[in-house]
């Protein structure tokens, strides 16, 4: 079985799962205009979904970001300049429109997450799919310098098991290739002081792509630090936090489309948005994570609010309530992780 390589590892404050007060719920903002369909109550969002090849195996993908505003405005997806400078890309050859990928994530294996005593660290954890290291959901076609954003999500010609998930990404629900489309989980977080919707589709790190129901592809470890943005997890916040998915939000079911509506994640802090459906602005779908832990003191003062903004977190971080989760200063984890951003409230 695959632990997790790094944050099984980490030693806790006692965790506080108390209810908090967040921004009022109002009707979410699309950012990627290709979008079909999104239930935040459901924790469900339709994506157009793309047939290809990778080494013989018929492979479907998606579009969210890239790297060019023209290519962003004519397929419907967020612009992210800084894809540009991602670094680790595959490079796709097209013909007839199909994209043909030179490697894919495995979906066979299965998914575990069994949570600890105080959720986490959990008991036990193995990704449900894995990726040889020359797997990235970054991409550019054959002679050209546009990156996009195209996770693979599925193998096969079907039928595809949105229960188990062996042969699809443990977000996808269902997956209509006559009708060109899927439907995937969402995950909820915070940005700016607003609620985000987002996806998440590879990770570098066995645990967070347990924990995200993501692709374990340990090639993104390779990107640089200033190709990515920074997303903020904490692990023993108020209605908030790693410990929080896992006592409460169903981190150890197979996601479904019967159960999706009562699955609840980390709620992540996001250090950046979209400026807008096609302009660009300090916005990249890869993060790099932080992981916090308030203090004990903290959490006895009642101190440990749940975080709505990056600037929240910083606040907490320098007053020392918030720190690394083995009490050393708050800062990177090493992590990167594939979320982009769907919706904004």
């Amino acid at each position: 079985m695959r632990n997790l390589p790094i944050l099984a590892a980490l030693t806790l404050p006692a965790a506080l799962l108390l209810p908090s007060a967040a921004p009022a719920s109002q009707s979410p903002t699309l950012l990627i205009a290709s979008v079909r369909a999104i239930d935040t109550s459901r924790h469900t969002v339709v994506l157009p979904v793309h047939k290809g090849i990778s080494n013989g195996t018929t492979v479907w993908y998606i579009l969210t970001d890239v790297s060019d505003a023209s290519q962003a405005k004519a397929r419907g997806l967020v612009r992210a300049p800084m894809l540009a400078d991602v670094g680790v890309t595959m490079t796709v050859i097209e013909s007839d429109g199909v994209w043909s990928f030179p490697a894919h994530p495995n979906f066979a294996p299965e998914r575990i997450f069994t949570a600890g005593p105080t959720g986490f660290p959990p008991k036990a954890a193995q990704p449900g799919s894995t990726a040889p290291d020359e797997y990235s959901p970054f991409v550019h076609l054959a002679n050209s310098s546009v990156v996009y954003n195209a996770p693979i999500v599925a193998t096969g010609d079907g039928p595809f098991d949105v229960t188990t998930h062996r042969n699809t990404l443990d977000r996808v629900l269902s997956l209509d290739p006559k009708k060109g489309t899927v439907t995937l989980l969402l995950a909820d977080g915070f940005a700016d002081g607003k609620r985000v919707f987002y996806i998440s589709t590879e990770a570098s790190d066995a645990g967070a792509a347990t924990i995200e129901r993501a692709t374990y592809a340990p090639g993104l470890a390779k990107t640089p630090s200033s190709a990515r943005l920074r997303i903020d997890v904490v692990v023993n916040g108020q209605s908030q936090g790693l410990a929080f998915a896992a006592l409460a939000g169903g981190l150890g079911q197979q996601a479904t489309s019967v159960n999706s509506s009562s699955l609840q994640t980390s709620r992540n802090v996001l250090g950046g948005l979209p400026a807008a459906i096609d302009g660009g602005g300090v916005y990249d779908p890869l993060w790099d994570a932080y992981i916090g832990a308030w203090t004990d003191a903290a959490v006895a003062a009642k101190q440990s609010v749940q975080l709505h903004s990056a600037a929240e977190v910083q606040k907490a971080a320098d007053a020392g309530l918030l720190t690394a989760p083995d009490g050393k200063p708050f800062g990177p984890a090493g992590i990167a992780v594939n979320c982009p951003v769907v919706a904004v409230e």
